[in-house]
């Protein structure tokens, strides 16, 4: 298996719409270097290769593809609301199942 890690939105957005797949998994986790300290991750897989994208908090949202960051001010209670990611991820890619992963355990 090939990981693929892409740091550009536009170039993840671009391989899921041409290499269409059934579902893109997303993980709301922390991201210690991001204010409020929460990133996100989106990953979908095309045969033998995973491809991975990775964003993080600035603020009231989401530096590279705006997703909104509701109680930004509060570290203790900032979070990305799943049913966002969902919507998201239902505009962006139309016909594509969001599908959330379990969190990680330390």
């Amino acid at each position: 298996m090939t990981i693929h890690r892409l740091q550009k939105w536009e170039e993840f957005r671009a391989k899921a719409l041409q290499l269409c797949p059934q579902n893109v998994f997303y993980l709301s986790e922390p991201h210690l270097c991001a204010s409020p300290p929460l990133g996100l991750r989106l990953t979908f897989y095309h045969g033998q290769d995973m491809w991975v994208f990775v964003d993080h908090a600035d603020g009231a949202v989401l530096v590279k593809t705006g997703i909104t960051v509701t109680n930004h001010l509060d570290n203790a209670h900032a979070e990305i609301r799943e049913q966002d990611i969902r919507d998201f991820i239902s505009m962006v890619f139309p016909g594509v199942e969001p599908v959330s992963l379990p969190p990680f355990i330390y």
